[in-house]
C-alpha cells in the first residue's frame, strides 16, 4: 500500500472529525488545536482528502513541534500509517530546523507508547490528572486514563 502523506488545508469533513475525536474525545480540545481556531496548525493525511485513512495534527511550539492528534481508521490500523505520518512530521521538523517533536498520550495507551518509542521518542514527563478534566471518563485497556505521558524525539 502506498503511504503518500499529504497536507490537508480544506475544511474538515465528518470523516476527519470521526478520526480526530476517536483519538481525542474532547471536542473542545480538538477545536482548540485545529484550524480555524489555531491557524498555524498543520494537518497531514494518508488517503483521500475528504475521507482519509489516517490523520495527524501538528502545531508549532517554542523550539519544535507537537503532534496533537494522530489517528487511523479501525480497519487500517497496524498497516504503518501512523508511523508514516510520524516520520513525515519528523522530516518536516528537521527541514525547518526544529530541535524536537513532542507527542502525548494516556499512560494506559500501551500500544501508542510502544509505537512512539519505536519511532525514537523517549518519555519526557507526566502531566498528572490531565484526562480527569475531560467531560467523560476515558477507559482504555480496561483502565481509567488519568495522566498524560509526554514523549520527545530530539532532533
Amino acid at each position: 500500500m502506498v503511504m503518500d502523506v499529504t497536507e490537508y488545508q480544506g475544511e474538515l469533513t465528518r470523516a476527519h472529525w470521526d478520526l480526530l475525536l476517536d483519538a481525542d474525545p474532547s471536542l473542545d480540545m480538538v477545536l482548540a488545536y485545529t484550524p480555524p481556531q489555531l491557524p498555524e496548525a498543520e494537518i497531514f493525511i494518508i488517503g483521500e482528502p475528504k475521507a482519509p485513512y489516517a490523520i495527524c495534527v501538528v502545531i508549532p511550539v517554542k523550539g519544535g513541534f507537537e503532534i496533537k492528534n494522530i489517528a487511523t481508521i479501525m480497519m487500517m490500523r497496524r498497516h504503518g500509517m501512523a508511523g508514516a505520518l510520524i516520520k513525515h512530521v519528523v522530516e518536516l521538523a528537521r527541514a525547518r530546523g526544529a530541535g524536537f517533536v513532542d507527542i502525548g498520550t494516556s499512560t494506559v495507551s500501551h500500544d501508542q507508547i510502544r509505537l512512539y518509542e519505536k519511532q525514537g521518542f523517549q518519555q519526557d514527563g507526566i502531566l498528572r490528572d490531565f484526562f480527569l478534566s475531560y467531560p467523560e471518563p476515558i477507559i482504555e485497556n480496561g483502565l481509567l486514563a488519568r495522566d498524560m505521558v509526554m514523549l520527545r524525539l530530539s532532533l
